[in-house]
């Protein structure tokens, strides 16, 4: 294996298998396959992904970098990983349509694992709002320049046994670039059919020995842009065709008293036509992007090396709202506005890590001493836009505050493997200190205030009758919308700075108990500052009859602690509910609103997980393997449904809220339900070499069904069953993720040629739309999407033994899938959904790759 390595650097690893690829042809591939070592999963230095107990893929990111249409780690993963789901950032609102987040098995955003090289990543600070992260945190991958990425491991398996909170579905672990003998380059731009969302991504990766004896420093810097796009669709898609300027713009159709001719006739005058007020950020956020990476190892005496990597980046992305029309006269003010507004949430991410360690052999034991840290910062500036309710003196930029969380994680892990027990033990053991911050920091006061509140007395008598004014609290005196459109800034209230510490400790085995038979065993046990003790188990196992059949399974018991985020976050955003623009307010779990509503605080979500399998080598070039999984997860966090101010119930905390709040509907963070996953994926790789070159052939389907199992509802709530956990809400966990996905691709190389073929087939989702907020049993539009194929094509050239250019098309054949229903999309042309794929149709690329 190490006489290898020099010759050959892993080329494609899809679902299944590895191959390798000969520097004498770098862009060809060779017949070799290699044993990988497999890291996430095992610490078995002997194990590799071939006889691993539980199922893991490894995708080699260099090579689809080449081949691919998608530049994003996300994107990259969406279209090779079966398992794996993760669409455009736009389809959630405001500060999270700058994230792409992951997601494996339909199951939560928050519900996976991400390590890098091994090591616990980071999560991003940012709470999602809509979108299939609702309520979540997740991690933002794309913070990690793809340039900089050797492989991807995706255990698909829950670990939280192994490595602690999150790692419910399973576990992501990105595994670095060490090389050191090239300057790689690559520049890749892509556009819409309409000439819109132009794209690009710039990198370059240089690596260079340090000393003689094996030491490396590997450094990546990428740099992409985004320009905005227009929604999916026709040309007409998202077109205004509601009045404009009459009051009752964006709120009813046109009647006898306000026309359509007064408006054209108006338009006309001011120079303008409808597509002034079209909707924009249909696709993606106008955003740049600049990420710089590195990896390193210095040896030391005496078997041990000194590692560290790490990096930074800083994004810039632009969210842009539904367009506020003249003519709405509580969310515009004509004067600073004549033809309304367009309202931008400018968005500054920060990502910062640093990890730093030792490890190497103490006699046969192998020590890991680690630190890991890492933060994450977003600012929030809106702007072209107005506070309604401050009226002619609104600013029309503001500073809606900021927020950021870090996570800091030191570990010692010990590990040896005994060739004299049965037939081989690998013993584990080790410990892990993790302390994780969080804080929200307010924004100027024109960002969140209600200028139209106005203290109120009542005259009362004293014991002698003697009159006086009372306080009566405080009324909005001309009902405009508060605060900055689109996202009202944090309040001083808001503002939290927290911690919490986790202390943890684990014990793994695994025995060959014979040649043929591999049992593992894991138990954690870990101590939260903040909600006291958990304690987690795993058993796997595998047997071997023949190279062509063996069976495997697993049993695993996890948990998620809920983010801090998740605790105190507080936002006041629009949603629009049957073209109608509602402000609502979600509030902290830990406020006196949710206790005077009787909702519990937070507790952390538990896990029992079960898979089992085959794999199969039938010969050299074929491998296949099977595997059946159920996840039972309790108490899941999420929001809410929307109390509304109309209920003439509501605590007198929750209306003091909506009224300070300047908001008519309120939602919360709570343990609402529970679930059940339950599906089957398989993968399946081919291999044929042909005259003057080879062919791959790769084939990868996960089919699954989630389904709500219980319903929390709090005592003294039993008659907001509804509210507590919306059909909204429901959708999201069960249907609003394509619950059957199917990748086939074929890559085919000869001479100086490589083409690219490959089709992915995203299943059915169901939406849920909110009509209202009706007690006690809100309206919700449902709408079936039908299943969509997704087919992309690229011809790779090779210049000369240096360059190679490649170019090609994302959906050749324009697949869009379905348009919002005209009861959704009200008084503007149907969109395309995008909620499978995130696709915005047809998209060629050209891509030039150096290799110096």
């Amino acid at each position: 294996m190490k006489k290898l390595l020099p010759v050959f650097t892993p080329l494609l690893i899809a679902p299944g298998i590895l191959y390798a690829q000969d520097r004498s042809h770098p862009f060809t591939d060779t017949t070799r396959q290699l044993g990988e070592v497999q890291i996430v999963g095992s610490r078995s230095a002997n194990r590799t992904k071939i006889n691993s107990p539980v199922p893991v893929d490894v995708i080699d990111i260099r090579t689809l970098q080449e081949q691919a249409p998608q530049t994003s780690i996300t994107q990259l993963l969406q279209y090779i990983s079966p398992s794996f789901h993760s669409v455009n950032g736009s389809n959630a609102g405001d500060a999270g349509s700058a994230l792409n987040l992951a997601q494996l098995k339909g199951l939560g955003a928050d519900q996976l694992l991400v390590l890098v090289n091994g090591k616990r990543r980071h999560k991003s600070s940012n709470i999602n709002w809509g979108g299939l992260a609702n309520g979540a945190t997740g991690y933002d991958l794309n913070a990690i320049p793809t340039a900089a990425i050797e492989r991807v491991e995706i255990l698909r398996d829950g670990a939280a046994a192994q490595y602690g909170s999150d790692a419910i579905a399973g576990v992501i672990n990105i595994v670095l670039k060490k090389q050191t003998d090239n300057i790689l380059v690559s520049s890749t731009a892509s556009i819409r059919r309409r000439g819109d969302g132009l794209s690009t991504r710039t990198n370059i990766n240089y690596g260079a020995r340090l000393g003689q004896q094996g030491g490396y420093v590997n450094i990546t810097a990428e740099f992409a842009t985004q320009a905005i796009s227009l929604p999916p669709g026709r040309d007409d898609a998202g077109l205004y065709n509601g009045p404009i300027y009459g009051g009752g713009a964006n709120t009813r159709g046109y009647d006898n008293i306000y026309t359509k001719e007064i408006d054209e006739a108006i338009l006309k005058s001011r120079g303008i036509d409808r597509h002034y007020f079209d909707q924009r950020g249909g696709g993606s956020n106008k955003a740049k992007d600049a990420l710089l990476f590195f990896n390193a190892a210095i040896p030391l005496k005496d078997n041990f090396e000194v590692y560290t990597f790490g990096g930074i980046s800083n994004r810039n992305s632009q969210f842009t709202a539904v367009y506020r029309l003249p003519g709405w006269t509580e969310r515009n003010n004509t004067l600073l506005y004549p033809d309304g507004f367009l309202p931008a949430m400018d968005n500054g991410i920060t990502d910062k890590s640093i990890a730093v360690g030792i490890k190497g052999k103490a006699g046969e034991w192998k020590i890991d001493l680690s630190n890991v840290y890492g933060r994450n910062d977003f600012s929030n500036v809106i702007s072209n836009s107005l506070n309604a309710s401050l009226g002619v003196k609104s600013p029309t930029t503001f500073d809606a505050g900021k927020y950021n969380a870090s996570q800091n994680t030191a570990s010692l892990d010990i590990s040896r493997y005994f060739a004299a027990p049965l037939h081989g033990i690998n013993l584990a053991f080790g410990a892990q200190y993790r302390t994780e911050t969080y804080q929200i920091i307010a924004g100027e006061e024109a960002s969140y205030i209600k200028g139209d509140l106005r203290q109120i007395y009542r005259i009362d008598t004293s014991v002698n009758g003697v009159p006086y004014l009372a306080d009566a609290g405080l009324i909005a005196l001309n009902g405009l919308s508060p605060g900055s459109q689109i996202h009202a800034g944090f309040r001083p209230g808001n503002e939290v700075n927290v911690s919490r510490a986790i202390a943890a400790a684990y014990l793994d085995v695994e025995a060959n108990i014979t040649e043929n038979w591999l049992l593992s065993a894991a138990l954690r046990a870990e101590h939260f500052s903040d909600f006291g003790n958990v304690t987690t188990g795993k058993v796997a196992t595998r047997y071997t009859f023949a190279p062509w059949l063996s069976i495997r399974g697993s049993a695993n018991s996890g948990f998620r602690a809920p983010d801090l985020a998740q605790f105190y976050y507080t936002e006041t955003s629009t949603s629009f509910q049957q073209g109608r623009a509602v402000d609502q307010v979600t509030a902290s779990n830990k406020s006196a609103a949710a206790r005077a509503l009787g909702i519990p605080l937070l507790s952390p979500e538990k896990s029992t997980g079960y898979t089992a399998g085959i794999t199969s080598q039938p010969a050299t070039n074929v491998e296949l393997t099977i595997d059946g999984y159920l996840i039972d997860i309790k108490n899941r966090v999420g929001n809410t449904g929307n109390f509304s101010a109309t209920d003439p119930n509501l605590p007198a905390e929750v209306r003091s809220l909506l009224l300070a709040t300047g908001t008519t509907q309120a939602k919360f963070f709570y343990n609402a339900f529970s679930t059940r996953t339950k599906g089957l994926e398989v993968t399946a790789s081919y291999r044929l070499p042909v005259p003057g070159g080879n062919l791959q052939i790769l084939a990868g389907g996960n089919f699954a069904k989630n389904e709500v199992t219980k319903v929390n509802t709090p005592a003294g709530l039993e008659a907001y069953r509804y509210v507590i956990f919306s059909q909204a809400e429901q959708a999201r966990v069960t249907t609003n993720i394509p619950q059957q996905k199917i990748t086939l691709q074929a890559n085919y190389a000869i001479h100086r040629f490589n083409v690219l073929l490959r089709t992915v087939y995203f299943g059915s989702v169901t939406t849920a739309s909110a009509l209202n907020a009706t007690f006690p049993r809100p309206d919700y539009f449902l709408q079936e999407l039908k299943p969509v194929w997704v087919t992309d094509v690229a011809v790779g050239y090779r210049i000369s033994r240096a360059f190679q250019v490649t170019a090609g098309v994302n959906n050749v054949f324009n697949e869009l899938g379905d348009y919002t229903d005209p009861t959704i999309s009200g008084l503007r042309n149907p969109t395309v959904v995008g909620i499978q794929n995130g696709s915005a149709g047809i998209q060629p690329f050209i891509r030039l790759a150096a290799k110096l």
